[in-house]
């Protein structure tokens, strides 16, 4: 009878195989590592693309910023120019009234005298109180006057008047007349 060993050849078959295996699982494990090593280089290459198209975006954005921005403060130069106008413009208003107060007065006063029999001696105008100074053989055309001046506006509140009286050698009575008032604001001849 033959003996033969069967458990040897087991053991001779199985560590020969060994060798195999570890390098199946060496593989394996390399090519698994390959694997996530690529899956790696591609997200971190594809989120290194998305970051430089989001630097561009980001470039152009600002770019447009500062346009705007440029746009903003060429507005606001034309805004603080418009108002010192507006300031300028109201002031050379004002002077124009102020201004145009006496020809206003000197237009209504001779309106005002046109077909009445008085004469005109004295017009002061200071600050807004205008005063007017005259003589007339008729007192009723100071009366008249009086009433013109308030049609044509000159006068528009209640003014002082004093009227004397003297004899004329020549021509008989003459009134002598003192109108004082305050020149008003909206008058118009």
């Amino acid at each position: 009878m033959i003996e033969v060993n069967l458990a040897r050849q087991l053991q001779v078959s199985s560590t020969s195989s060994r060798p195999v295996t570890l390098g199946y699982g060496f593989m394996g494990v390399l090519l698994c590592c390959l694997g996530v090593g690529m899956a790696s280089w591609w997200w971190t290459h594809t989120k290194q693309q998305e970051f430089e198209y989001l630097l561009q975006e980001k470039e152009v954005h600002q770019q447009s910023l500062v346009k705007v921005q440029a746009t903003v403060d060429h507005l606001q130069q034309g805004q603080a120019e418009a108002q010192r106008l507006r300031v300028l413009l109201n002031e050379r208003v004002a002077e124009a009234k102020i201004k145009r107060q006496p020809i206003i007065l000197v237009d209504g006063v001779s309106r005002s005298v046109e077909g009445l029999d008085i004469w005109l001696d004295h017009i002061q105008m200071v600050s807004q109180v205008v005063e007017l100074r005259g003589q007339s053989f008729a007192i009723k055309d100071i009366g008249a006057y009086i009433d013109a001046l308030e049609r044509h506006r000159v006068i528009t509140a209640l003014p002082v008047i004093e009227i004397l009286d003297h004899e004329d050698g020549e021509k008989g009575k003459v009134f002598s007349f003192m109108i004082r008032f305050v020149l008003g604001q909206g008058e118009t001849a």
